[in-house]
């Protein structure tokens, strides 16, 4: 880490142990229910009320809800006692999903503090604009993230380990005075469609979406869902809040490299959902057991954080029958779900289709100057309610653009049916112009499933040295067209304006850090290997056949 940079003021390193104790501080509960818009306290009058619970379970260790209560309460007296620490102070959490995650993020709550989540492996140079920006006071690692962290031996380090008994006559007793609007956390968008930017969520923000998502998925106690989205994601934040405040158990067993893991963990835990991204559906399609193996304590699939493709949701809805498939829509900035389709609905509807509201969410269909549109024309997607994000962190300009009168503008173009059923129509700052024409990529994605016999298609914009903006098309096929057929058909089946100038036939197609497909590192590729002389369109670059990037 440069030298330039600014360290926080130390590491915190957490460690699960096993407390096995109900000695709370007496009052506890009562106090917190009059804090009924602070994500803290809410998350500790769910744990009082499950005291001998399981909260979590995993392959090796199973932690009630009172253990994980004194683990945050734990944390977040640790983090007050710690150099540099005053109320609103960032703190970094550098965890994948575990025990100590869960116990930093709401004891950083406790705290009076604001959680920023990271991928624990994070590239350092990312980490380093992170922190500066956030000018966080702490981050929060654990003895197996430690060398992950670039400056490890240049700050003072703490150690916590929960394995002891809490004592309230020994210890002072976290009384967050904040909540409603005051900021909670920041979540560092992955970049997919740019830079990342740091979402600001409130206590509001983080109840209203996990209340909304109780409801629609009617979720309660019982729910066992297994959690293999990361936390540190919008989406995985989603499925942690709305099923712990619930008093339900997470299971965290499984791994999406071997996705055979995922089935068993199923079977094993007795686990009542799973919710995922579309990549990570099309792998359980592809590589699991998923419609061979008997999963009857399945209730629902939930599949978010990018578009499904209609035969490969009726195809998985039939594997998992009788449990439900929900289709979701979302942004970080909505706190991670805006829409849904009802499991009984989708496979009437056409493809696009993204469905209604979540509870507590209004949706509308707008033109440039924000007044609706008719039925079946086509504008900018805005929603507003109690999940709509403060803003973005020191971006007031990007802020401004993004939020207007109250309502977030999502960027996506939608349109609307007679039923008021809500349809995804692309991206609008992924439309592009070549040759003088606007041009979408999806289009060209769209194009290829259907005429290339692609299982999964990916196109982007790049710039090309010799003749500009351009498109680049990357291929996932498990029925392989020769160079020739795939240069016919892209220029019999399309307009000169829309035929790829660079082609790639991957076996995988990269995913950053939440699980979605990397269109940032695509263009990269494009752009670096794209340097083919002659003029567009005529000179086409020759397939690779096998392109791991």
């Amino acid at each position: 880490m440069s030298t330039e940079c600014r360290l926080p003021n130390n590491l915190l390193i957490l460690k699960a142990g096993k407390t096995r104790s109900s000695r709370l501080p007496t009052g506890l509960f009562e106090f917190h229910e009059r804090h009924d818009t602070h994500l803290g306290s809410q998350f500790l009058i769910a744990a009082g009320r499950n005291l001998d619970l399981s909260s979590i379970i995993t392959k090796e260790s199973d932690w009630s809800y009172s253990d994980l209560a004194i683990a945050a309460i734990e944390t977040s007296i640790a983090l007050q006692a710690s150099p540099g620490f005053k109320p609103g102070a960032r703190v970094v959490v550098m965890l994948p999903n575990c025990f100590e995650y869960i116990a930093a993020f709401f004891g950083i709550l406790l705290a009076d503090a604001v959680v920023v989540p990271v991928p624990p492996r994070m590239e350092t140079k990312a980490l380093e604009r992170i922190i500066e920006s956030t000018e966080a006071t702490t981050v929060v690692i654990s003895s197996s993230t430690k060398r992950s962290v670039p400056f490890g031996e240049q700050i003072p380090t703490l150690s916590l380990t929960f394995n002891e008994t809490f004592s309230s006559s020994s210890r002072p007793f976290p009384v967050p005075s904040g909540g409603g609007n005051d900021l909670a956390a920041i979540f560092f968008t992955s970049g997919s469609t740019g830079g990342p930017k740091g979402v600001m969520l409130s206590h509001r923000n983080l109840l209203s979406n996990a209340r909304s998502i109780q409801h629609y998925l009617e979720i309660n106690s019982q729910d066992r869902p297994l959690c293999v989205l990361p936390f540190y994601h919008a989406f995985g934040n989603s499925v942690l809040q709305s099923h712990l405040l619930a008093g339900a158990t997470l299971i965290l067993d499984g791994s999406t490299v071997f996705p055979e893991t995922l089935i068993n963990a199923i079977t094993c835990h007795q686990a009542t959902s799973l919710s995922a991204v579309p990549d990570l559906v099309r792998v359980l399609l592809e590589r699991t057991s998923l419609g061979r193996t008997e999963l009857p304590s399945l209730r629902y699939l939930a599949v978010a954080g990018g578009a499904l493709q209609q035969t490969l949701a009726i195809e998985v809805a039939k594997r998992i029958s009788p449990a439900r498939l929900y289709l979701m829509y979302g942004q970080t900035e909505a706190t991670a779900r805006l829409a849904y389709v009802p499991p009984e609905r989708f496979q009437c509807l056409p493809a696009g289709c993204i469905g209604q509201a979540v509870p507590g969410v209004n949706l509308e269909v707008v033109d440039e100057n924000g007044r609706p549109v008719a039925t079946g024309t086509i504008g900018e997607l805005r929603a507003r309610g109690d999940n709509i994000m403060l803003g973005y962190w020191q971006d007031k300009a990007s802020t401004t653009e993004k939020m207007r009168d109250g309502w977030l503008l999502t960027g996506d173009l939608a349109e609307t049916d007679d039923e008021g059923w809500i349809y995804h129509r692309g991206r609008q700052n992924a439309i592009v112009k070549i040759a003088g024409f606007r041009v979408h990529p999806a289009d060209l994605e769209e194009f290829a499933v259907r005429q290339l016999s692609a299982s999964e298609a990916v196109a982007v914009a790049y710039e090309s040295p010799q003749v500009g903006t351009r498109l680049a098309l990357f291929l996932k096929s498990t029925n392989v067209l020769t160079h020739a057929e795939i240069i016919a058909r892209c220029r019999d089946g399309l307009p000169r304006h829309m035929v790829p100038s660079f082609i790639r036939l991957l076996d995988s197609l990269p995913l950053n850090s939440s699980l979605k497909i990397d269109r940032p590192l695509l263009t990269q590729i494009a752009e670096q290997e794209s340097a083919v002389p002659g003029t567009w369109p005529d000179s086409v670059p020759s397939i690779t056949k096998e392109v791991s990037p």
